[in-house]
């Protein structure tokens, strides 16, 4: 019996990639304020880090997105950004039951935003940088 196709190899990578993002996001948001100061090497303001992160996310799930499925640029961006804000939103209560950490919706905000930053310009330099001889949807 015929195996069913098998993804492309970078689209496996990618999808790899997203998930192993994911989980650092989860294990940041299990650990204390106290900790995650310790284990970062600089100081960091807590919006900036949250849209940084949620915005390497969403460069991450672009590619997977991109390189997975023939979808148009518009439904990527949709679909991207709503799974990185609902991950966002499941950040914010896991934080509610982790000692000395809150929910805090400007964090989501943040989140939301970077990820949406993040999938915008994996579009930019894959519209950039994409071989001509390559057809993609729009």
């Amino acid at each position: 019996m015929p195996q069913p196709p098998q993804p492309p190899r970078p689209a496996r990578l990618a999808w790899l990639a997203v998930a192993a993002w994911a989980g650092t996001i989860f294990f940041l948001s299990s650990l204390t304020g106290r900790e995650v100061e310790r284990i970062l090497p600089f100081s960091f303001w807590d919006k900036a880090m949250h849209f940084s992160a949620y915005a390497v996310g969403g460069v991450l799930l672009a590619a997977a997105l991109r390189w997975s499925f023939a979808w148009t640029w518009k439904k990527i961006i949709v679909v991207g950004a709503l799974s990185l804000s609902l991950y966002g939103v499941s950040d914010e209560i896991h934080q509610m039951f982790t000692p000395f950490r809150s929910a805090d919706m400007s964090d989501w905000f943040a989140a939301t935003l970077g990820g949406f930053v993040g999938l915008k310009l994996f579009q930019f330099f894959h519209a950039r940088f994409q071989p001509a001889c390559q057809s993609a949807p729009p």
